[in-house]
C-alpha cells in the first residue's frame, strides 16, 4: 500500500489568504520565476520580464521589482551586483528567503495602494 506511513485526513481547509499573504506569494512566485531565468540563461537572448542584465564585463546587475517599481533591499540600494550567474542564483535564493520571511511586505503594502490609486475613478 502506498499510503500506509502517511497519516490521511478528509479533506484540506483552505483558508483564504489575506491581502499580505497574497502579496508576498506573488512576490515569492516571481523570485522562482527569475531563478528559472538564470537558470537558463543565455547571452545576447533577450528575455521577456527578466529582472537582471548582463554588463559589459561579465558581470549581472539585479533588481527586484513589483509591478514596474524596483524594491529598495537597504536604505538608497535598489539593486545587487553578481561577478556570475551562480552569484545571481544566490542572491535571487536569498531575496525569496527575505521574501518568506515578510522583509517586503511593508513596500509591497505601500506600492500596491499607489498602483490601486491609477485605477480610481476619476470624477469631473
Amino acid at each position: 500500500m502506498a499510503f500506509e506511513n502517511l497519516k490521511l485526513v478528509a479533506s484540506m481547509d483552505r483558508s483564504p489568504l489575506d491581502a499580505v499573504s497574497k502579496r508576498r506569494q506573488r512576490l515569492f512566485l516571481q523570485i522562482n520565476k527569475q531563478i528559472d531565468f538564470a537558470g537558463k540563461f543565455a547571452p545576447g537572448r533577450p528575455q521577456r520580464g527578466r529582472w537582471f542584465r548582463q554588463n559589459a564585463d561579465g558581470s549581472f546587475a539585479l533588481a527586484i521589482r513589483y509591478g514596474r517599481k524596483d524594491l529598495e533591499l537597504a536604505k538608497g540600494k535598489f539593486g545587487v551586483a553578481c561577478a556570475s550567474i551562480e552569484e545571481l542564483t544566490e542572491a535571487l535564493t536569498a531575496v525569496r528567503l527575505q521574501c518568506s520571511q515578510g522583509f517586503f511586505d511593508s513596500q509591497l503594502e505601500k506600492l500596491s495602494q499607489e498602483i490601486r490609486k491609477g485605477f480610481r475613478r476619476r470624477t469631473s
